[in-house]
């Protein structure tokens, strides 16, 4: 790929990151972003404790805490000890946050599917396959970056 191309890639995926906030604006209490649904969204793939969870949503320690003492007052997030190192604590999505992770994925896939009404399923699964590709890329390039910050 020739930098001019990779430039207005990166440009149109810029612009899809702010529609993308935009949208996530107007929906309230049913956004599927944010550190909220990002902490039910890892921890419903698995149990993690919280540096590793924070590792994975790529913010810091401490906002993830924050959000998950809120989740647990809101019975959204358990806390409970590590069988394999009894020090250790263990995050885990409760019943509650399952199904609060649903309904938000639910209310916002629907009204996805209604503005995007024209699309095959040949036109989603190209859409996902590029994206998927995308983001390995934009992984790649962020331990490029990062590396270079090293010097």
């Amino acid at each position: 790929m020739e930098s001019e191309e990779a430039e207005y890639l990166l440009l149109e995926v810029v612009h899809t990151y702010r529609l993308f906030r935009t949208v996530g604006q107007h929906q309230g209490r049913h956004t599927i972003a944010g550190t909220k649904v990002g902490v039910l969204q890892e921890l419903k793939r698995d149990d993690l404790r919280l540096s590793d969870l924070a590792g994975q949503l790529g913010v810091s320690v401490s906002v993830t805490s924050r959000a998950v003492e809120a989740m647990e007052v809101e019975g959204l997030v358990a806390r409970r000890s590590d069988k394999a190192d009894g020090r250790a604590v263990l995050l885990s999505v409760t019943d509650a946050g399952r199904v609060e992770l649903a309904q938000r994925h639910d209310y916002v896939a629907q009204r996805f599917a209604a503005v995007l009404e024209d699309w095959q399923s040949t036109d989603v699964q190209h859409t996902v396959d590029a994206l998927q590709r995308l983001n390995h890329g934009l992984e790649l390039l962020a331990d490029v970056l990062e590396a270079d910050e090293r010097g």
